[in-house]
């Protein structure tokens, strides 16, 4: 999250109203109950909105992610705003514990327990219960989360959203903030959760499987009905609903579209790297599948003066694959010129590499060379400067595994490109 963005100031304002709205910007008078007080009340107002705003977030429209710079920048803020929820929500229980403490331990006692009858008190710790639960898998309480246990958990979420508000609403001193952004969580769950899997999904179906590695396949989706439109090296939410499928039948799980806009069918990587992406590599021919999206902004917003430096390693050669057969669609030449380094331990696992090379000698000011680390070792400066990459100017854009993203950031890094010339995708956010 190195850059500030359209979205980054409205998430600012939406946490500044309610305070404003309430008159909690700043304590009445500068005395240590007043301020605990009033700092009781910013961690209050400060994680039911945060915990609001991370609930608005989640709504995935396509396009929308584009106020953030992409939908993995929206992902940060929302796990962000999720994880401050948490936190500050910790911190307003012990605030208010504090404020009793200042008379005496029976005082803080009562103010945090204080009966039955005091409903938006049991609200309010129902709320940081739930969120605790919701949250615990962001968190690794339990260890690493499975997906499956990560999406049952978050159903519970809009439970949370529901008790904090009703925790806050009879305690604050202005309640139409908690209208607006109520109203808005609330349309983004049901959204979520209700109508994007009825009326915000394209059909198609599985025109073939073509096999690219020992792990990785192509997915060739044929459209029913009106076809997805995207730029080259977007991504979409797949849900196939195979009925035979061994894992994922119905799990949305996101993946990058190989195909140029344009093309008849629309073309997906994917390799075998969990339970749902080994299940769709045998998914069935002419079996339903639902696309949503597009999403992201990866390889968009190029600066013309620049070159280009693109490494994909892995699957993560896949956006760039979109982006070379787009050039070559359309008979462009690479604008910025571009150099391709594709990232391999092997050369056969080197996906899409017999097509790269026979699209790059068609395709004027686009270079691509191939590192296989079994015979060139680990990737290093010296590699990527004796094939061209100008560390002093060029802008770099990587995909692959978060290893390889953070290996190779950390080679720019001590070459002094600076992270804003430093683009990357990092799909375990999503």
């Amino acid at each position: 999250m190195n850059r500030l963005h359209r979205g980054d100031f409205l998430l600012l304002l939406a946490l500044l109203v309610p305070l404003w709205a309430g008159g909690h910007l700043a304590p009445i008078i500068w005395e240590r109950d007043e301020v605990i007080r009033w700092l009781t009340q910013v961690s209050g107002v400060l994680a039911l909105t945060s915990m609001l705003l991370a609930g608005i977030l989640s709504i995935r429209l396509p396009h929308s992610d584009r106020l953030f710079g992409g939908l993995i920048d929206l992902w940060r803020r929302h796990h962000a705003l999720g994880a401050a929820s948490l936190l500050l929500a910790i911190a307003h229980v012990w605030l208010v514990a504090a404020g009793g403490l200042g008379h005496s331990v029976a005082s803080a006692v009562h103010r945090l327990f204080p009966g039955p009858d005091h409903w938006p008190i049991l609200a309010g710790w129902a709320a940081l219960i739930v969120l605790v639960i919701v949250l615990a898998p962001t968190f690794k309480f339990f260890g690493e989360p499975g997906y499956a246990r990560w999406k049952r958990l978050h159903a519970f979420s809009g439970l949370a959203l529901l008790l904090g508000i009703v925790h806050a609403w009879p305690l604050a001193q202005a309640t139409w903030p908690w209208w607006v952004l109520g109203l808005l969580a609330l349309a983004a769950y049901l959204w979520r959760k209700l109508l994007s899997p009825r009326i915000g999904r394209y059909t198609y179906r599985v025109e073939r499987l073509d096999r690219l590695t020992s792990s990785m396949v192509e997915l060739c989706l044929r459209p029913e009905e009106k076809p997805l439109d995207y730029h080259p090296a977007q991504f979409v939410y797949l849900t196939p609903l195979d009925p035979g499928l061994a894992n994922g039948q119905g799990e949305e799980h996101p993946f990058t579209i190989a195909s140029a806009p344009g093309e008849e069918h629309l073309r997906i990587g994917i390799k075998a790297l969990g339970d749902g992406s080994r299940a769709l590599q045998e998914i069935a021919p002419g079996s339903p599948i639902q696309v949503e999206g597009p999403y992201g902004t990866f390889l968009q917003g190029h600066n013309r003066k620049r070159q280009a430096v693109w490494l994909g390693a892995g699957v993560g050669i896949t956006p760039f694959v979109s982006a070379v057969r787009a050039l070559a669609r359309e008979g462009r030449s690479a604008n910025p010129p571009v150099h391709l380094f594709q990232l391999a331990d092997r050369r056969e696992a080197a996906a899409y590499h017999d097509e790269l090379e026979r699209l790059a000698n068609t395709i004027e000011d686009l270079d691509l060379t191939l590192h296989l680390r079994e015979r060139d070792g680990l990737l290093n400066a010296d590699f990527l400067r004796q094939h061209g990459a100008d560390f002093a100017s060029a802008e770099f854009w990587v995909c692959g595994p978060g290893v390889v993203d953070r290996y190779v950031r950390g080679l720019l890094h001590a070459e002094g490109v600076p992270n804003s010339r430093i683009h990357s995708e990092a799909f375990h956010l999503l």
